[in-house]
C-alpha cells in the first residue's frame, strides 16, 4: 500500500511536466496533505524527486539516472548517424557521440569524411576525462553543482601543459561554457589537436550525451571552432527532441517520454 502511493506521487511527477507542490500532489492523488508530506519526504531522501528553492517538487538525480539506463547505446546511435553524416559532409570534419558513464565520458559513435581533401582525425572510442576533454567539460558544466564539486574534489592528471587541473579554473571554465553555450579542448588531451561540444538535453532526463567535432589545430582557428560551436547547439537540440519523441526506452517499463 505505501509503496503504491510512493509509485502514484511519483507518476503524477514526471508526468506534470512542471514542479510540483506538496498541494497540487496532494490534489492530483487524493491523498491527504499529511500523508503527503511524508511520502514526498520519503522521496527526497532517496534522491528519486527532488525539492526546489520554491518548495515545488521534480524528477530527482536518482530517478533521472535509471530512467537515462533505458537509453540503449545502439538506438542512440541509430537515431544521430544522419545527423552526424551530414554534418561531416558539411564541415568535412570528424564529428563524434559522447555518453557520460559514472566518472567519465566514452566516445560511442564516430562520422569521418569520406573521400575528404582536407585532414581530419579519429578521437578514437573510449573514455574521457570530465575535466579536460570537450566532450567530457561540457556534460559537466551542465551537470549539478555537487557533481562539479566532486569532479574538482579528485586528483585531476595534466595530459599536457593545457590541461587545467586548478580547481578554480575549473569551475570559472564551466561557468563560461554554461554561458557559451558549448565547450572547447585546445590542446588539452593531445598536443595539436582541438575539439567542440555541445550538451544534448533530453526533457526530464537533463544532459547526459554530447555532440562534438574535432581536428588539427592548423585548421580549428579561433573562428572555425566557434562556427562549429554555434551550429553544435542547434545539431544537439535537434538530436535531444528526435530522442525525447521517439522514446526509445528498451522495455517500455519507464514511461517518461509522451
Amino acid at each position: 500500500m505505501y509503496l503504491t502511493r510512493l509509485l502514484n506521487i511519483l507518476e503524477i511527477v514526471v508526468s506534470a511536466g512542471k514542479p510540483l507542490s506538496v498541494t497540487e500532489i496532494s490534489n492530483r492523488t487524493n491523498f491527504p496533505k499529511p500523508s503527503c508530506y511524508k511520502l514526498v519526504n520519503d522521496l527526497v531522501k532517496n534522491e528519486l524527486i527532488a525539492r526546489k528553492e520554491s518548495n515545488e517538487f521534480i524528477l530527482g538525480d536518482r530517478l533521472k539516472q535509471l530512467a537515462r539506463m533505458d537509453y540503449q547505446d545502439l538506438n542512440i546511435r541509430a537515431i544521430a548517424k544522419p545527423l552526424l553524416e551530414k554534418s561531416t559532409k558539411d564541415f568535412g570534419s570528424t564529428f563524434f557521440l559522447s555518453r557520460l558513464r559514472q566518472q567519465g565520458v566514452e566516445i560511442i559513435y564516430v562520422e569521418t569524411p569520406k573521400n575528404s581533401q582536407e585532414s581530419f582525425l579519429h578521437p578514437g572510442f573510449g573514455f574521457r576525462p570530465l575535466h579536460a576533454c570537450s566532450c567530457a567539460k561540457v556534460i559537466a558544466a551542465f551537470a549539478s553543482e555537487s557533481f562539479q564539486k566532486e569532479i574538482i574534489r579528485n586528483r585531476l592528471k595534466s595530459y599536457t601543459r593545457n590541461t587545467r587541473t586548478n580547481p578554480n579554473l575549473l569551475k570559472t571554465e564551466f561557468k563560461n561554457i554554461r554561458a557559451r553555450g558549448y565547450a572547447e579542448c585546445i590542446q588539452e588531451i593531445d598536443v595539436g589537436i582541438c575539439s567542440v561540444a555541445a550538451p544534448v538535453f533530453i526533457q526530464d532526463l537533463g544532459v547526459f550525451l554530447s555532440l562534438g567535432s574535432t581536428g588539427p589545430l592548423r585548421s580549428f582557428s579561433n573562428e572555425f571552432r566557434m562556427k562549429l560551436g554555434t551550429y553544435l547547439i542547434e545539431l544537439s537540440k535537434e538530436l535531444g527532441a528526435l530522442l525525447y519523441n521517439r522514446n526509445i526506452w528498451s522495455n517500455g517499463t519507464i514511461a517518461i517520454a509522451s
